[in-house]
């Protein structure tokens, strides 16, 4: 996955930026509370589309996010619920 362009909506246009350039970013939420960094993406083998975006959380934080689910130190957000990618991921709380 490390060039291949990741389609993100930004201000109801499509705009393509690389994994690499987006990699490590930081993860917050529409209330600007920091939830971890961007550690991959789950895609669906069979339509191509991303289905959710693993966050690597510090152990130990107890982070909720409607619709998300916990796996270890990741935390699984649906990429429906992701708003903007800029300086940061936000994403609806």
């Amino acid at each position: 996955m490390e060039n291949n362009p990741v389609v993100v909506k930004q201000n109801q246009r499509r705009e393509e930026k690389l994994w690499t350039e987006i990699r490590e970013y930081q993860v917050a939420t529409n209330n600007a509370r920091i939830l971890g960094v961007l550690d991959e993406l789950i895609i669906n083998e069979k339509t191509g589309k991303i289905v959710d975006i693993a966050v690597r959380v510090e152990p130990g934080r107890n982070v909720h996010i409607k619709g998300a689910k916990r796996r270890g130190d990741l935390l699984l957000i649906p990429f429906t619920r992701v708003e903007k990618v800029g300086e940061f991921i936000i994403v609806t709380e």
